[in-house]
């Protein structure tokens, strides 16, 4: 029940974008299992592509070079909705205080 509790303040489910590690996976060109490695980005073009979520790779064995996309969506975006909600509902809360405290010490001021 605490774990529960706790689980739910810290916000654990809250990235709707995920990292996929290929270098665990099969290569596209020969199939075979973790044989990817992650080539650096160096040219301008090369970096604008890694910013759209793609990663270059290489395969140890057969020596297929290509990209592959690294960033799936959310298997649980029920979860991230409510953690959203959840942290929008408190943040919203919290700027009806400080309003409110804000308020009357700058009234006291004016007066």
């Amino acid at each position: 029940m605490l774990s529960r509790w706790i689980n739910k303040i810290l916000f654990l489910d809250y990235r709707i974008l995920h990292p996929k590690g290929f270098h665990i996976s099969n290569c596209p060109g020969c199939g075979d299992f973790a044989t990817l490695e992650r080539m650096s980005h160096e040219k301008r073009w090369e970096k604008f592509i890694k910013a759209l979520g793609f990663r270059k790779y290489h395969c140890m064995k057969c020596k297929w070079e290509g990209y592959l996309h690294s960033v799936s969506i959310t298997d649980q975006p029920k979860n991230v909705t409510r953690n959203y909600l959840i942290a929008l509902f408190w943040f919203i809360i919290f700027a009806f205080i400080l309003y409110y405290f804000l308020s009357d010490y700058y009234d006291t001021l004016v007066q």
